[in-house]
């Protein structure tokens, strides 16, 4: 029942070790965040060119709708699609970010846990080493030796080198510098964000008349 105690902890502890180590240096953005980045970009673009251009939506006889009178709608519903793909952006890439300085943490926590680990199987190993020469020392049968203090501090690291190959080997050694980290985050959450305010800068006018609309169509 111990030992299999013990194998289940060891593979949540290989488990939850590999999760951290995995997204340590990877992308600080998810994969979701930046397909929502994508969509924010090619959504802005077209929003601007619409814009820019005086695209307007007209009926005809393929697309028999009728805008009453609106011939700004395209403008309109692009905007509105640009801003929620912002508020969208916004929220998952905050949440990437907090969980990429978490991940600060579970390695700090990881490492200390390797450490109280060996040391406490050290002190283990010493405590049994003492108990086993009062037992000697009673039965008679005790013979003096140089303890060998060393051996314990080299076990350790040996332990702490092979936790450091094992963590290089998981991550495949991907030590960008970390200013580079630093620009590509900021690049990759300011880029959408100031693409996407542009076209809503852009588009104000077609959203205040779709604000004003919306609350139109409440009033009495």
């Amino acid at each position: 029942m111990t030992d299999e105690k013990n194998n289940n902890d060891a593979n949540g502890d290989a488990m939850s070790a590999g999760t951290f180590l995995e997204s340590l240096y990877g992308d600080p953005l998810g994969e979701e965040t930046m397909r929502t980045a994508r969509h924010l970009i090619v959504t802005s673009a077209i929003c601007m060119t619409a814009v820019l251009f005086n695209v307007r939506l007209q009926a005809t006889s393929l697309v028999p709708l009728d805008f009453g009178g609106r011939s700004d709608v395209l403008s309109m519903l692009l905007a509105l699609g640009v801003l929620l793909l912002l508020v969208t952006f916004l929220l998952r890439a905050s949440t990437d970010l907090l969980r990429d300085r978490e991940t600060g943490v579970l390695v700090t926590r990881y490492i200390e846990g390797e450490r109280t680990k060996a040391a406490l199987a050290s002190a283990r190993s010493a405590d049994d080493y003492m108990v086993q020469q009062e037992r000697e020392m009673r039965e008679g049968d005790y013979t003096p030796e140089p303890e060998p203090w060393w051996d314990a501090y080299g076990k350790v690291e040996d332990a702490a080198n092979a936790a450091v190959r094992k963590a290089e080997g998981r991550i495949g050694i991907r030590r960008l510098p970390r200013v580079l980290r630093h620009v590509r985050k900021s690049l990759e959450v300011c880029v959408p964000v100031a693409i996407g305010l542009l076209a809503l800068t852009l588009a104000r006018t077609s959203l205040a008349g779709f604000a004003k609309a919306l609350v139109g169509s409440f009033a009495p």
